[in-house]
């Protein structure tokens, strides 16, 4: 494996990263738009948000961002420590 591979890897990644956190706030706008009164977005349980379609798509961007964001470092950290394979060296 190549580092091109490798740093096309990791871009793909980012890309799906980037693409899901785009729909969490799709559907958090759209969930605003449709029913506000059926929520009220508190986000980390301290800063709360307005039930209008910008504030559930800030709450469901910022969520999603940040515990897809937490587990993708977890698993960088883990993959950098422990891969034994050398990109380059076949």
């Amino acid at each position: 494996m190549s580092i091109r591979t490798v740093n096309r890897g990791r871009r793909v990644v980012i890309a799906i990263y980037l693409v899901v956190i785009a729909i969490a706030g799709l559907m958090g706008a759209i969930l605003g738009a449709t029913r506000p009164d059926i929520v009220d977005p508190v986000l980390f349980g301290v800063v709360s948000l307005p039930a209008s379609p910008l504030g559930m798509a800030a709450y469901g961007m910022i969520t999603v961002a940040l515990a897809l964001g937490v587990l993708l470092g977890a698993v960088a950290y883990v993959a950098a420590r422990f891969d034994t394979h050398e990109p380059g060296s076949e």
